[in-house]
């Protein structure tokens, strides 16, 4: 049986993670945005969070963290110092700045796509994202490539389907 998904807003949603958070629970939600494209894409992958220590932040985790501005960001950990971290989306082509550790509410440990749970600490996901990581001066590059990629799929998947 298929559940159904709703959407909520973000506030709504974010307040209800962080009750589940400070309970030691789990979080799952549908991630929203091309932020972090083309490892999570909009509406179709799922993230599940857990709290997380400011201090067990690594680099190349995905943490869930609200920016002072007040607004909730998922995004790769690309640089940690001792008070402060960076982050970058993986479909970005530039940084995200630095932030307090202290704004981390949650990290990822698993996606869930197509039905299929990928866990974050797998070593195939880590080797892609070291590899991810150090292209990233042509990353525009790159994802202009899977862009046109993808829409070359689409084209075709939508010139040659059989109607029924």
């Amino acid at each position: 049986m298929m559940e159904e998904k709703r959407w909520i807003s973000s506030k709504a949603l974010f307040t209800a993670m962080e009750a589940l958070l400070a309970e030691d629970r789990q979080a799952v939600f549908t991630v929203t945005g091309m932020s972090m494209w083309p490892f999570l894409c909009h509406g179709r992958d799922q993230v599940i969070v857990k709290r997380c220590s400011p201090n067990n932040l690594k680099k190349g985790d995905v943490s869930l963290f609200q920016t002072p501005l007040g607004n909730y960001m998922l995004h790769r950990i690309t640089r940690l110092e001792p008070e402060r971290f960076e982050t970058t989306g993986d479909g970005n082509c530039f940084r995200d700045g630095l932030f307090p550790r202290n704004c981390v509410k949650a990290k990822a440990c698993s996606f869930i796509r197509k039905g299929k749970t990928i866990s974050c600490d797998a070593p195939l996901w880590r080797m892609i994202f070291d590899i991810w990581s150090f292209l990233y001066p042509i990353r525009r590059y790159l994802l202009w490539g899977l862009r046109g990629l993808s829409h070359v799929k689409a084209w075709v998947r939508n010139r040659f389907s059989v109607c029924n």
